[in-house]
């Protein structure tokens, strides 16, 4: 029975390591990712709720003192025309 050199199955074993190891890195990208993204979700909907809330605000605030500009370290307001 023929055979391959000691030397090169060890270098074909080595290489299949390395092809294995970069997969499973790949794996582990992935499901890093797929994390990420869900969190990028959940900030991306609580941004919407902020803005959300920033809107019921500037109504409720137009609806008691009409268009006003507000200092927000002090509470002022001017009257905007």
């Amino acid at each position: 029975m023929n055979k391959v050199t000691e030397t090169e199955l060890k270098r074909i074993a080595a290489i299949k390591k390395d092809a294995l190891d970069v997969a499973s890195a790949l794996g582990e990208l992935q499901y890093q990712k797929e994390i990420i993204e869900l969190q990028m979700e959940n900030q991306r909907q609580k941004i919407k709720d902020i803005r959300s809330q920033e809107d019921k605000l500037f109504v409720e605030l137009k609806d008691n003192y009409g268009n006003i500009s507000i200092n927000i370290e002090t509470g002022e307001y001017t009257v905007v025309e």
